[in-house]
Order: C-alpha cells, then sequence, then structure tokens
C-alpha cells in the first residue's frame, strides 16, 4: 500500500521515505542526509529502517520528522514546517513530508551558515625569494598548496555539507622595475575565493588584464589536469607580456562513492618577460620577488549536522 491519504502508514512507507543509507534517489532523505553517492550525502548517522513486520511508532516517524527539520535548517536556516508526533499520538497523513524531503534533495548542496573560517590554514611555509639577474630571460615559477582531507567521503560530506576553500598569494618585492612588474602579476590575481562543490566566486585580485575567471569550477568539476580558472596578463609599461594563471586539480577518485579525489591542489604559475622582449629595456632589469600562498578554511556547520568531514591538512607546493 502506498504512503497516501486514506491508506494505513506502513513500515514499507516509512522505509521508502527514508531510503537506504548510500541512497541517490532524490525522493529519500538519506539521499542528503547520510552517506549518499558523489553530490550527495552529508556522512550524518542514518536513520533506522522498521522491520516490515512491526508497525511504525510514533517516536520513530518523530525522528523523520525531526531529521527532515535539522537537514531544513541547515539548508535554508528554517524549519520545514512540519511537526513530530509524541509518543501516544496517532500517526496521520502529511503530504508535505514527500515534498520537503524532495526539496532538501534539490537543494543539498545549499546551505545557510558556515563555521567561522580558518585563515592561513596550518600556517604555509614562506617561499624563498625568486630571483635572477637574467636580463633576457623568460622566468617561470609556480607556487601552489594542496588541500588534503582524510578520506574520499570525508572531502565530498566537507563540500556537501557547505565547506569552501580560499586560495591566497601575495608578494613582496625589491625595487627594481621587473620585480614590480611581476609582483603586480601577482596581486592582480590575488587569489580563488569561495571555492565549493561546483562553483567558486573567481579572482580576489584586481587590475591588469583580465583573460579568464572560470566561477563554473569547484570540486566536482575538477579533473586530474589542471583546470585554469584565472588567467591575467600585465598592464605595466614595458612588461606587458608578464602573465599569471591561477590552476585547480584533484588526485582523482579514490573511494567507492564517486568523490572527485582526496586532495585539492591549487596552484598560481607566473611568467616574467625581461624588459628586453618587452619594450627594449636592459637596465635594472633583475627579478627579486617573494611570494606566500595560503589557504583559509571555511568548514561546515556544526549546529544543526554534526562534524563528518575531519580536520583538512594544508601543505606548500613549490619551492
Amino acid at each position: 500500500m502506498s504512503y497516501a491519504q486514506g491508506n494505513l502508514i506502513e513500515a514499507t512507507d516509512y522505509n521508502n521515505l527514508i531510503g537506504a543509507n548510500t541512497s541517490v534517489n532524490p525522493n529519500t532523505l538519506h539521499a542528503t542526509w547520510a552517506w549518499g553517492a558523489n553530490s550527495r550525502g552529508y556522512g550524518q548517522t542514518p536513520i533506522s529502517n522498521v522491520s516490515v513486520s512491526t508497525t511504525v511508532t510514533a517516536t520513530q516517524w518523530a525522528s523523520l520528522v525531526n531529521t527532515v527539520n535539522g537537514a531544513n535548517l541547515h539548508i535554508r536556516n528554517t524549519s520545514s514546517g512540519l511537526t513530530a508526533n509524541t509518543a501516544g499520538q496517532v500517526i496521520g497523513f502529511s503530504a508535505g513530508l514527500p515534498t520537503a524531503i524532495t526539496r532538501l534533495s534539490q537543494d543539498s548542496l545549499l546551505f545557510a551558515t558556515n563555521s567561522a573560517v580558518i585563515v592561513n590554514q596550518n600556517s604555509l611555509t614562506a617561499y624563498a625569494a625568486w630571483t635572477s639577474t637574467s636580463t633576457s630571460a623568460t622566468l617561470v615559477r609556480s607556487f601552489g598548496a594542496n588541500v588534503a582531507f582524510e578520506s574520499p567521503d570525508k572531502a565530498r560530506f566537507f563540500f556537501n555539507a557547505g565547506g569552501r576553500l580560499k586560495f591566497n598569494i601575495t608578494a613582496t618585492s625589491d625595487a627594481v622595475a621587473r620585480s614590480i612588474a611581476a609582483k603586480a602579476v601577482i596581486d592582480n590575481m590575488g587569489g580563488i575565493a569561495l571555492f565549493g562543490a561546483n562553483t567558486n566566486s573567481g579572482r580576489t585580485g584586481t587590475s591588469g588584464t583580465l583573460g579568464t575567471n572560470n566561477t563554473a569550477v569547484g570540486y566536482y568539476n575538477l579533473t586530474i589536469a589542471n583546470v585554469t580558472v584565472v588567467s591575467v596578463t600585465s598592464t605595466t609599461p614595458s612588461y606587458t607580456t608578464d602573465s599569471g594563471t591561477l590552476t585547480v586539480r584533484t588526485n582523482g577518485t579514490q573511494g567507492s562513492f564517486n568523490d572527485n579525489g582526496t586532495i585539492v591542489s591549487f596552484w598560481a604559475t607566473i611568467t616574467s618577460t625581461s624588459g628586453a622582449n618587452a619594450g627594449g629595456l636592459t637596465f635594472d632589469d633583475s627579478l627579486s620577488v617573494t611570494p606566500t600562498v595560503t589557504v583559509d578554511v571555511s568548514y561546515p556547520e556544526v549546529t544543526n549536522i554534526a562534524n563528518t568531514w575531519g580536520a583538512v591538512t594544508v601543505t606548500r607546493q613549490g619551492s
């Protein structure tokens, strides 16, 4: 018998609304709440199924409704409007319950709030200065950070529940023209903000000639090859061939539930061309720039859902 007005609410109805722990059926609660797969699932403790030979109790029904309300608070900061039964009450049919469950699945990657942002996660070691005395060479350097998760599914849970990353690159330089120009490219890029499940908010820097600012890239859009999110070209006179890119990649699927990797790698690549190739300068054309990369981590909130994503570890890449 199906879950409908006028029918008895049976164990099968209850179990169908909940779904399996690894369900990806958008009409089941566990597709959003429990283990799920890929971009579905927060990794929360699943609700137990009811044996088909027993009666659904008011307490069990209340557990279902309260969990739907908790997920709704996480997504929208408001209850679903459903009221849980108390022990001894008759369980009544609610047309709004299946609708609320489906809406949770449709909006599962949304979230109302995050926990406090941890700035400069793991305090990355500073780079040695990028230096050269060449007056003719085109020089290329890359600086980056790896963001590692404890397991493939913890990476999924982090992004599914609203976790986000912010990659930052800054620099200091000496007063030589070429150094100032290379530092300007780094300032033009700035970093990548609000990197989440499927999107980011683009570069945090300003100025320069912006070539790429792809905000439609997040954890689930990555591959094991670098994906360019930001590219800029210098507008500094005599160094207009200087350029920079910000790229991201993962280490690829690692687990059994369609994750997209346990490591997210951010890279900044700067190309500096001597003035002799970009305007005829041959003087003051050495290079000395000291870059710094950091990652800010915004963990999912833990008021309405539990921490199933563990700790994130950030390490510096490049030298």
